[in-house]
């Protein structure tokens, strides 16, 4: 079995999804459907229904955050449903709208706690506050339940989330970065989960629109950068899956 533990199965259109429920069962991918929202949300919960290989799971993007934050409480019931909370954290690199940076915190501090209380595990979007997000988590001591999502900032900042016993997924472009790669040899295999941010982030870094099987590529590429074998990522990879859903 692949596990793809950070992709976006709604973003693919609806005359896809079946080639996508295909490419899923055809090559045995258990996939975890970040959402962005609410809406995505209740997408992913419906796909979730024709593919049992997927995993729905709630949160909100900080790209989705506004400066206005309405009562986050109406969402209890999702972060109850979801085995885990996400995709949600900050973005101070990508978002120029500097207006919903607090905001932004307000949001990731609520999900913070939720998952806190309901002893969910948390798949965060870390760009550009890769150490405000590492205190946050730290406050609430949360980084042991904390999957860092295609982690790209400082290696200062990555040795405190590994020494903190985060979790870390390696994406799509593992066999092309090399700081990805150095990432990649940091981080202890027992810490490591696989990713395809799909389908759109396959077609960012390479121009190639993905399907869920990319995921095969990132397991190679994870072996090849790490000098390990396929089973043993895949025993590791199994083993983090049942630890993180419960």
């Amino acid at each position: 079995m692949y596990i793809d533990f950070h992709s976006h199965i709604d973003f693919y259109k609806d005359v896809e999804l079946q080639k996508v429920y295909d490419d899923i069962n055809k090559n045995n991918i258990k996939v975890i459907s970040c959402a962005m929202d609410e809406e995505s949300y209740k997408k992913n919960l419906g796909f979730s229904k024709v593919c049992s290989n997927i995993v729905p799971t709630f949160g909100i993007h900080p790209w989705k955050v506004t400066n206005v934050v309405t009562n986050l409480d109406l969402y209890d019931n999702y972060i109850k449903s979801s085995k885990i909370i996400g995709e949600v954290g900050l973005d101070f690199h990508w978002v120029e709208d500097k207006l919903t940076y607090e905001p932004q915190i307000e949001v990731f501090k609520h999900f913070v706690k939720k998952a806190k209380t309901y002893d969910k595990f948390l798949n965060i979007h870390t760009k550009g506050a890769e150490e405000l997000i590492y205190d946050i988590l730290h406050e609430e001591n949360m980084l042991e339940k904390s999957i860092i999502h295609w982690y790209s900032g400082d290696l200062s900042t990555l040795n405190k989330f590994i020494d903190a016993k985060s979790y870390f997924t390696l994406s799509i472009d593992i066999n092309t970065s090399q700081k990805s790669q150095e990432i990649a040899r940091l981080v202890p295999v027992d810490r490591i989960l696989a990713e395809t941010d799909g389908p759109t982030a396959l077609e960012w870094v390479t121009g190639v629109y993905g399907m869920p099987s990319e995921i095969i590529n990132v397991y190679d590429g994870i072996c090849n950068t790490k000098d390990i074998s396929m089973d043993e990522l895949k025993y590791n990879i199994e083993h983090n899956y049942n630890i993180i859903l419960k």
